[in-house]
């Protein structure tokens, strides 16, 4: 699979929380030609099957589909636009460029704030609060008021960039690389006998409470859970263990993950020299697990997490040679679940 293709595509693909219908019809059309059926429910989460012979438990690989952005309020006497953030920090957006996703058309626009030459000297090193920020289109008043409802999602815009050593510099890489993860395993599984039936949830509304994948996780009623998404590199001023560095995968250890499936996954990864470290979390992994876990009666769930520099920006920095050896731990640990399958879960 060629990452860099995918994910330059992908990435532009609208999907706000709330508002995925686009880029879920992009990824169930991507998923067919591997599965045995692809749906879209009605939270827009996708849910592609690949079938196995009936021997093997029914396994859930979770990563979602929307991304951060914006969303837009009102409508100032001169045209501007102002919003509410819809995961994005207020210290990234100035001079950020958007695409309002009017009904009839995106309107591109900037983020624009009063320059420091305005501001009183006190307040010139402070961060602009998001209600003193708005978006500029150049459109009169008149024709914003009519295209510009309150409530209309706004996509943050950037480009895919091939940077040195397989990384790759993106917008939504949190968490449409996983999907992507997601989709080269499906591709390998496809060829591969299987005992385990494997459901493919491409989540929607993760960033905003994981109702998406809460629903599907419902309707599937799956006998364990791997919830792919994105964790923090490292990078420069982070404290010693909140950071991993970006050819590691990290596997999640705590209260509300299995330690079972921890422990398979990263003998697979052994046996594949893939790299791992361990992500302790006490409580809360801010995943679709939070919510897959206690589904249908309970879902035991482990996180594989995909280190990224820079979250929640437009330069979201990941390794793509990483991404393909995740894909390939993914295929391994799944293929290897056969009907015997419970005894692996048994502590």
């Amino acid at each position: 699979m060629n990452y860099f293709e995918f994910l330059s595509h992908v990435t532009t693909i609208p999907g706000t929380s709330g508002y995925e219908t686009p880029v879920a019809g992009v990824f169930a059309r991507a998923f067919e030609p591997y599965c045995d059926e692809v749906t879209v429910d009605h939270n827009q989460s996708v849910i592609a099957v690949q079938r196995g012979n009936g021997k093997g438990p029914k396994i859930m690989l979770c990563a979602h589909i929307d991304e951060v952005g914006l969303m837009t309020m009102n409508v100032e006497e001169d045209g501007s636009v102002r919003f509410i953030s819809l995961g994005v920090a207020a210290q990234t957006l100035p001079a950020q460029e958007v695409n309002i996703l009017a009904e009839d058309g995106a309107i591109y626009g900037v983020i624009g704030a009063v320059p420091p030459h305005l501001t009183a000297a006190a307040d010139r090193g402070a961060v602009t609060p998001v209600d003193e920020l708005f978006i500029d289109t150049g459109l009169p008043y008149d024709e914003v008021v009519r295209r510009v409802k309150p409530g209309t999602p706004v996509q943050l815009v950037g480009r895919t960039t091939e940077l040195a050593n397989h990384h790759v510099a993106s917008k939504t890489m949190d968490d449409r690389a996983c999907v992507a993860i997601l989709l080269d395993c499906a591709q390998q599984i496809c060829k591969r006998a299987h005992d385990a039936d494997v459901y493919y949830v491409l989540s929607a509304c993760e960033e905003r409470g994981s109702l998406g994948a809460d629903m599907a996780a419902e309707n599937i009623r799956p006998d364990m859970a791997f919830v792919l998404d994105v964790t923090h590199g490292t990078m420069p001023g982070c404290a010693e263990g909140e950071t991993f560095p970006l050819d590691v995968t990290a596997v999640s250890y705590g209260p509300n993950t299995h330690r079972k499936l921890a422990g398979l996954l990263k003998e697979h990864a052994e046996k594949l020299h893939i790299k791992t470290q361990d992500d302790i979390s006490s409580g809360n992994t801010w995943t679709d697990a939070w919510e897959i876990q206690v589904a249908a009666q309970g879902v035991p769930c482990v996180v594989m997490s995909l280190p990224l520099k820079y979250m929640h920006t437009t330069v979201e920095v990941g390794n793509m040679a990483l991404m393909a050896d995740q894909a390939r731990l993914l295929c391994e640990t799944v293929c290897a679940m056969d009907a015997g399958w419970e005894e692996s879960l048994c502590f």
